[in-house]
């Protein structure tokens, strides 16, 4: 029952720092979905739980800033931002995991618009473009997985069109991606123990440094720039 919400917290807790407002719809329409589910499980009442609480919290920071008419709009184009993102990054020919990713991320955020519908629907060209995300990021994930190149998108919109309304949804959640973990310079001699590490200030560090990442992956540099000094001020007194 949790995988029906995580992807959208997981989005949430990704633009957190960035675009806190957008972060706190997010997490609203997943607790709004969450509680339609019927007979929860107690790991799903636990998340949503989480989840109330940080959306209190959010409430209480953001306070005068939310306005639901105004702010659908700016969730809007925030959508479409990073639908255009990926869209341009497919026709230029990387299809590859990270455009997948983003498409799927475009995907959700365009769902996250069906809070601001009372009858929860999608207006007709959003809605095209969310079907259309999901399918191009399920086509390029397939394509991937099989270690083969997904074919160019569509040219033509009406094509685009039907290629997302016939195809299977999307998957619930994007696999990670993994990178080699990069020698550690000055490491200490065979048989030397290295001094003891605060695991909780390394674990601040690198909750800042994913927010950077996150930060970077919208363009935002300053926000970027701000996360990274946070953490190289908690690294810098462990590397001594």
């Amino acid at each position: 029952q949790t995988r029906a919400i995580a992807p959208i917290l997981k989005r949430s807790d990704e633009i957190a720092v960035a675009r806190p407002k957008i972060a706190y719809y997010c997490r609203l329409y997943a607790v709004m979905s969450g509680m339609k589910i019927e007979k929860r499980s107690p790991e799903l009442s636990e998340t949503l739980d989480k989840a109330l609480a940080e959306l209190e919290q959010a409430k209480k920071t953001l306070g005068k800033e939310l306005d639901e008419t105004r702010d659908e709009m700016e969730c809007e184009t925030f959508a479409l931002q990073i639908f255009d993102k990926a869209d341009r990054a497919d026709r230029a020919g990387s299809r590859e995991m990270n455009t997948a990713k983003m498409y799927y991320a475009a995907s959700i955020f365009f769902n996250v618009l069906r809070q601001f519908d009372a009858d929860g629907e999608l207006e007709g060209d959003i809605a095209q473009k969310q079907r259309y995300a999901e399918w191009r990021a399920a086509e390029i994930t397939k394509a991937a997985r099989s270690g083969s190149t997904a074919p160019p998108p569509p040219e033509d919109e009406g094509e685009a069109s039907g290629a997302a309304a016939m195809a299977p949804p999307a998957p619930q959640e994007m696999p990670p991606s993994h990178f080699p973990s990069p020698p550690v310079p000055g490491g200490a001699p065979p048989g030397v123990r290295p001094p003891p590490v605060d695991i909780g200030s390394v674990a601040d560090a690198q909750r800042y440094a994913k927010d950077a990442v996150s930060a970077l992956g919208f363009e935002d540099v300053h926000t970027a720039v701000d996360a990274l000094t946070r953490a190289l001020e908690i690294l810098k007194p462990i590397a001594k």
